[in-house]
């Protein structure tokens, strides 16, 4: 595949034409989520773990080098792990789409990993199947409707996944301290990803996603984004939003002129809700273990964020008829991922 049709499959590597020592640094990362099924599992709980691979090209006169990088989430503890390579170690392919970062292997079809450092040893082997890539209303070639298209953005953002099932294990050993080694079992459990690409993470940000809610209703996967995005020389507070449910998208977005008519946040919880002329949807969310990652700015993996990967989220969908709204859709996950950064009143409408 040609790098001039790369945009419109955000999937794939967008860095291969960007120049080794990119003037305003440059990075790209990926992320796999999965969740175990909480029937199978131990404890009757969902427990997820998610890795990130990517690649970090520092600015011109920075005095961070370039290089590759995959990052471990353990939402049961929030356990988090950052295993650096270098530039070199990291490529990718188009068809099929993976990503290799040293002999770890990252694809639409699963992953391998193989990782250590001074806290143990960390294998995988995962099996995706039925992945559900989001719709793409023409033009546009992602969730990012026409900003896809914006040449000067700080940051992109592509889901590659909402839902799909997972099979395999992830072993998270127990390192030089003797701690028992923690075999993790995937059998029907669910799965999601997605990715970012750009110079740097934005200054403030609400991010939320969950896909392992009663398996009584079924399916169903839900992803937000909200985030306070540059643009020629001011700012606005952009989002993304995509309910998945019944085999049925709906989606709040900035550009399908639906948008955020509440926004609270106490330090623990959030409260939310979007609308548009047709949907109501409410949205709260209850943080739990917190582990610190490594983000972007200005290419370089330099600046600490804090993800939770099993928040309690609580997500309400109603369709808007007259003076009362009509209940359509009404459920909890208790294995939510969750990034709330930055000078969250920023965010506020």
């Amino acid at each position: 595949m040609t790098k001039l049709f790369k945009p419109l499959f955000p999937i794939l590597y967008q860095g291969s034409s960007r120049r080794a020592s990119g003037r305003s640094g440059y990075f790209e990362g990926w992320y796999f989520k999965q969740t175990t099924n909480a029937s199978t599992s131990a404890g009757n709980v969902n427990r997820a773990v998610s890795f990130i691979p990517g690649i970090s090209r520092a600015s011109a006169g920075s005095r961070d080098g370039d290089g590759a990088f995959v990052q471990l989430i353990d939402g049961a503890s929030g356990t988090t792990r950052f295993f650096p390579f270098s530039a070199g170690e990291f490529s990718a392919s188009d068809d099929p789409f993976e990503v290799r970062v040293g002999r770890n292997r990252f694809s639409l079809s699963g992953l391998s990993v193989d990782l250590e450092d001074e806290s143990g040893r960390v294998r995988a082997e995962l099996e995706y199947g039925g992945t559900t890539p989001p719709s793409q209303p023409f033009p546009w070639p992602g969730v990012m409707g026409p900003y896809s298209f914006a040449p000067f953005m700080e940051c992109y953002h592509g889901i590659a996944s909402l839902d799909h099932r997972v099979d395999g294990y992830v072993e998270i050993g127990g390192g030089v301290q003797g701690a028992a080694t923690t075999m993790i079992g995937f059998d029907d459990g669910r799965g999601y990803i997605e990715k970012d690409w750009g110079r740097s993470m934005p200054r403030s940000w609400l991010w939320v996603q969950c896909n392992t809610f009663d398996a009584a209703i079924g399916p169903a996967s839900f992803f937000l984004s909200l985030a306070r995005v540059p643009w020629l020389g001011g700012w606005f507070n952009g989002f993304i939003s995509i309910l998945l449910v019944g085999g049925k998208e709906y989606r709040f977005a900035s550009y399908t002129g639906a948008r955020v008519e509440l926004l609270t946040f106490d330090g623990s919880t959030v409260s939310a809700m979007l609308a548009d002329r047709s949907w109501k949807l409410e949205l709260t969310v209850r943080r739990s273990h917190e582990g610190s990652l490594a983000a972007p700015m200005d290419g370089a993996m330099n600046r600490r964020i804090s993800e939770s990967a099993d928040s309690w989220v609580r997500v309400a969908l109603k369709r808007r008829h007259g003076a009362a709204d009509v209940p359509f859709f009404d459920a909890f996950s208790p294995a939510a991922g969750v990034e709330v950064v930055g000078d969250v009143d920023s965010l506020r409408p």
